[in-house]
């Protein structure tokens, strides 16, 4: 499923008033887990929910002829409709291949559809969740009276203008039921119209739902990220294309959300939701400028494989590759039971420091990323992860060894500095900070046992 919201790394006021028109747009089904905001393949659960009820006739050259299924759009609806389908073909320039069922719900039933959604997912993946609550908690990137599944739900739930799914291949839009689709319903058409076509085309649905049952996060974060870039650039120049300055106005303030959806949300939660559609906007752009949306369609061919590529996307343009760097069986040189394993990369650690040391730093620390692999036990009651970073060369290892030592000092609760050999501990916690040429390791765990069992796993691999 994909749909349509958001990303950014400082949090102010401006960024939350961009943020509620981009968040409006979209409902994403994440689970971060590990740090790791992942767009997770919910279309077994939306094809329970949703009914494939109505369809609109595909528009273009190249089209398919096959019958749509019935429609209860309302004909000035499906006149709209088959308007915008033909104004997202021509600016994207792609035709459409086939028939795409579209529905209009109000905006409520559409909110009542998401939480319907998201509860099943929850249910069905309740002991997932509890993990990822729990190692979140670890790293601090949501607090201890957090409730994750209903802090998830709540945003979703609030946020949401519209999806496309791309399993079963239909649109939903939250537009006020019967009534005109007025301009802020028709900006969020075009953005799922967007995936909608582009998905016939490279078929990133299917890409997504193998990178995701593989475990492999990194990767499938940053495919979200050119899927949205893509539909948040296409929207955006339809809107200069085909409304008024009036029309875009009302777009930007009719596409926002609830005032309170992101009032008491974790700030994690938040960046992870918003990062494919501000950073992957910033990307797509990129890709844009160089060569039109034939380099973007080149971009599906070959996609961005991290958070990296996205944040920098002369890294993607140069072909930078990486590769999560070996790290021992921890559970089995521990004897401790495993709980989760795989890739944090260059945002997710961004924003784990950025817990306890500015933004800037942060982002600078994590930027000299070039694979990282993580894994985490749980030894008794308590929980231990290892990250293992490899940075391109030992001084961006040293420089965010150097952003860990001032980050433990928070993270810890002591605030006291780690000692000459990296070991800090506090009432959060115990951990040290290892570093070796160009790599780094970081141990954290809830008690000091923990902690220096995953050490000695590390000083004697």
């Amino acid at each position: 499923m994909d749909d349509d919201g958001p990303a950014n790394a400082s949090w102010n006021d401006s960024t939350k008033t961009t943020v509620g028109v981009l968040v409006a747009l979209v409902v994403v089904l994440l689970v971060a887990g590990v740090g790791i905001a992942t767009v997770r393949d919910a279309s077994e659960t939306i094809k329970k929910v949703t009914a494939s009820t109505t369809s609109t006739a595909p528009v273009g050259p190249g089209a398919t002829t096959t019958a749509a299924p019935a429609s209860d759009l309302t004909p000035e609806q499906s006149r709209v409709v088959e308007e915008v389908k033909a104004q997202v073909s021509a600016v994207r320039g792609l035709p459409w291949k086939a028939q795409l069922p579209v529905k209009v719900l109000t905006k409520e039933q559409l909110a009542q559809r998401v939480r319907d959604i998201t509860a099943k997912e929850i249910a069905e993946n309740r002991e997932e969740l509890t993990t990822d609550e729990a190692i979140l908690k670890l790293l601090k990137l949501i607090g201890k009276d957090v409730d994750y599944a209903k802090a998830f739900d709540d945003i979703l739930a609030g946020g949401v203008l519209g999806y496309y799914d791309d399993e079963v291949k239909e649109l939903y839009v939250g537009g006020g039921g019967p009534g005109p689709l007025d301009a802020p319903t028709r900006a969020v058409l075009a953005h799922e119209l967007t995936h909608a076509l582009t998905d016939q085309h490279f078929d990133f649905g299917a890409r997504g739902k193998k990178l995701d049952d593989e475990n492999r996060t990194e990767e499938a974060f940053a495919l979200s990220a050119l899927i949205e870039g893509d539909a948040e650039l296409t929207r955006t120049l339809w809107e200069e294309r085909y409304l008024n300055e009036r029309e875009r106005l009302q777009a930007a303030i009719g596409g926002t959300a609830d005032a309170g959806t992101y009032d008491k949300a974790p700030r994690y939660l938040l960046e992870s939701l918003f990062f494919p559609y501000q950073e992957g906007l910033a990307f797509v752009r990129s890709l844009y400028r160089a060569g039109g949306f034939a380099e973007v369609d080149n971009a599906y061919r070959n996609p961005p494989t991290s958070t990296e590529h996205i944040l920098h996307p002369d890294t993607y343009a140069g072909g930078q590759t990486w590769a999560p760097p070996p790290l021992p069986d921890l559970a089995a040189a521990t004897g401790c039971g495993r709980v989760d394993g795989g890739t944090l990369g260059e945002f997710d650690m961004a924003q784990v420091l950025a817990v306890h040391i500015s933004g800037a730093d942060a982002r600078a620390a994590a930027a000299g990323w070039n694979g990282d692999a993580f894994g985490v036990v749980r030894c008794g009651a308590a929980l231990g992860l290892v990250d293992r970073w490899q940075a391109d060369n030992a001084s961006e290892a040293g420089e965010l060894a150097d952003a860990l030592l001032r980050w433990a000092r928070g993270w810890s609760g002591s605030g006291r500095a780690p000692d000459a050999e990296g070991r800090f501990s506090g009432p959060a916690g115990s951990g040290r900070i290892l570093r070796s040429g160009a790599r780094v390791d970081l141990v954290i765990a809830e008690d000091q046992a923990t902690a220096d069992r995953l050490v000695r796993v590390l000083v004697a691999g």
